[in-house]
């Protein structure tokens, strides 16, 4: 294994055990102040999202020892390690575009002259 791949091993080992940390502390300290466990919305959005990333940390720590890891899963061409680096869960090469598409919603550019400002926004 390179360099990057290890440091990016290393970068999932550890979100792996904070992530296990953090839910091992809510089901310990939280669901135990309470004799009834009263969960709401936000805290359990916030427990649906650390399972959902520690499953995506798992599925890469297991394409490690698979040897699979950087490859598209729908292509099987390599994904660049420079992008994985940023990302180390992606699972396919279409994880990339998302913030992309994100930063390219801005407003339209207004041409003084064309059409009135308040235009240029729904045209």
């Amino acid at each position: 294994m390179n360099d990057q791949l290890t440091a990016i091993h290393t970068e999932l080992l550890m979100m792996k055990e904070e992530l296990q940390s953090r839910l091992f502390e809510y089901s310990c300290f939280h669901m135990s102040a309470s004799v009834e466990p009263s969960m709401n919305d936000q805290e359990a959005t916030l427990i649906y999202h650390i399972k959902e990333e520690l499953q995506d940390v798992l599925l890469a720590l297991s394409k490690f020892e698979n040897n699979t890891y950087g490859y598209c899963e729908k292509t099987g061409a390599p994904i660049p390690i420079d992008k994985l680096a940023v990302l180390p869960t992606a699972r396919t090469a279409d994880d990339f575009y998302y913030p992309a598409q994100f930063e390219k919603k801005t407003l339209p550019y207004w041409v003084p002259g064309d059409y009135a400002y308040d235009q240029a926004l729904y045209e």
